[in-house]
């Protein structure tokens, strides 16, 4: 994904497999929609505080926390779509 970037949900139609629910999958469906937004939303949060080109002492601490979320959300997102 790159810096400013959208990343789009990619469809899966998985409905009526032997082994796991559609119930299941609907929910792990919804989960991985969360992730994509997520990471997008704070791309464009990292994006804009870049802007400028460097972060100074008072954006570090916010920097640092948009970064450690984006891996959560990024890691989410491409483990259900290994899952999928």
């Amino acid at each position: 994904m790159k810096m400013g970037g959208a990343y789009d949900v990619k469809p899966f139609d998985l409905h009526g497999l032997v082994g796991i629910s559609d119930r299941t999958l609907e929910m792990h469906l919804k989960l991985y929609e969360g992730y994509v937004h997520g990471a997008n939303q704070l791309t464009a949060e990292i994006g804009e505080m870049l802007k400028d080109g460097w972060i100074d002492h008072e954006e570090m601490p916010a920097y640092s926390e948009l970064t450690r979320r984006l891996g959560f959300e990024y890691n989410g997102m491409i483990l259900h779509e290994y899952y999928f």
